[in-house]
């Protein structure tokens, strides 16, 4: 059922209209503007509204800039339509406000949450996701689109899994004398070598940028990190990035390879398009899903299955789960967590048993197929209790953040059996909640 503007509640800090569209919240802020959630009733969808600063910047070169980068987005309108970049719908200026409308996509997140080495992605995902915006890549290039921008903050990652490609605000376009902006060209750890130099761009240069960012979410470092932009930009040009097997050991030599090629220094070097990346990407990816489904991970899912708490799950939202966790052994007296720390994990005892204690006292023990955690719903909060291995322990820890990227289904099947199971302990024994 469409929703009614009238009957929402409009924040007071935010315009009631922006051209023909009620505004009903705001929701970011970039560094060119504002950005709205509207709801369009002809086409019956949730739409958002980036407004330019432009006529309030003190700065003229900076609302120079501005201005351009709207009339760049703004020539887009319509021109773009794959599934993996966000589709930008209409654009327009009315009393001296600049506004571009694109598809709103609730829930969705940038690449920059997955950049940081205590949170990184599961490397099939990680493939998956450049995967997908190299074929988006391929086809803005195949339509004369050369992106320029390309970063983690740029590509968003719905609740579903999927990817958009966002922020065309200084592409180049090869049918437009708006684009060429001077003095902006991209993110500067992100930029090829030849954006770096202002030499022409072509299409690999995108491919560099996406390279970058792999190599990001792969380590959770930059491929180029100096304590100044001019050291920074130097090393782009002039030096090879630490390679990723020194971060990790878990890495497939191909995929390695991959990085590598589209992080060269000379263009011609790289790969031949976005497709041609995607394809390389194919067979990384086909042999880590051979990896996964593994004799290891197949023992692991029947261990599971066997468990009450999975019951409910069907065989594809176990996998699901699965990819989401990590399996981890303690031994006798190993802490699990600990009393007043933070972390964002779900966790079920597998087998064996673990000992609950709270202010120096004992609170009891939790056996097979118990789960705690739930603090991880609450963002920020910390362990009310401590839990240790009493004996061998075998614990799935489930990432919060990962389980955000899985099956909506899977998601309210695992929220629902995790909070009944908790609900029933609580109920059962007194136990403390964690």
């Amino acid at each position: 059922m469409a929703r009614s503007v009238t009957e929402l509640q409009q924040p007071s800090d935010a315009p009631a209209k922006i051209g023909k569209y009620v505004i009903i919240n705001k929701v970011g802020k970039g560094s060119t503007g504002m950005v709205y959630l509207s709801h369009d009733p002809y086409y019956r969808r949730d739409v958002a509204i980036k407004v330019y600063n432009i006529e309030e910047d003190s700065d003229p070169e900076r609302a120079k800039v501005s201005r351009k980068m709207f009339y760049n987005e703004a020539h887009m309108v319509g021109m773009l339509q794959h599934p993996n970049i966000m589709p930008i719908y209409d654009a327009g200026e009315e009393g001296g406000k600049y506004y571009v409308v694109t598809e709103h996509v609730q829930g969705a997140r940038t690449l920059a949450s997955y950049c940081r080495p205590d949170n990184l992605l599961r490397v099939d995902d990680v493939v998956e996701i450049i995967y997908k915006c190299a074929k988006a890549l391929h086809y803005s290039h195949g339509r004369g689109v050369i992106h320029r921008d390309i970063k983690p903050s740029n590509v968003m990652l719905t609740i579903d899994n999927d990817v958009r490609i966002i922020d065309f605000g200084i592409a180049i376009c090869n049918d437009s004398d708006i684009s060429r902006i001077e003095g902006i060209a991209g993110s500067p750890s992100y930029m090829s070598p030849e954006q770096v130099q202002s030499e022409e761009l072509t299409s690999r240069s995108d491919l560099y940028s996406l390279g970058a960012v792999l190599y990001e979410l792969l380590t959770g470092f930059r491929p180029f990190r100096a304590d100044n932009l001019s050291k920074l930009l130097h090393q782009i040009v002039y030096a090879t990035p630490p390679p990723i097997h020194t971060y990790r050991n878990d890495i497939p030599e191909e995929l390695e390879n991959v990085v590598a090629m589209s992080m060269q220094k000379d263009p011609d070097k790289r790969c031949t398009s976005g497709a041609a990346m995607a394809a390389d990407l194919t067979h990384v990816y086909q042999d880590l899903r051979t990896k996964y489904d593994s004799l290891d991970n197949q023992e692991h899912f029947d261990l599971l299955r066997t468990l009450t708490f999975f019951h409910e799950f069907s065989h594809a939202e176990i996998w699901e789960v699965l990819r989401a966790s990590d399996w981890h052994e303690y031994k006798d007296g190993e802490d699990i967590v600990r009393e007043g720390e933070m972390d964002d994990r779900f966790y079920i005892i597998v087998s064996g048993q673990a000992a609950v204690d709270a202010n120096g006292r004992s609170l009891g023990i939790l056996k097979s197929g118990a789960c705690f955690g739930e603090t991880s719903y609450v963002r920020g909060a910390k362990r009310t209790a401590s839990i240790g291995a009493k004996g061998p322990v075998t614990i799935l820890r489930v990432s919060s953040t990962l389980m955000e990227q899985v099956s909506s289904a899977c998601q309210l099947r695992f929220n629902k059996v995790f909070l009944r199971s908790l609900i029933t302990r609580l109920q059962g024994d007194g136990g403390s909640s964690n």
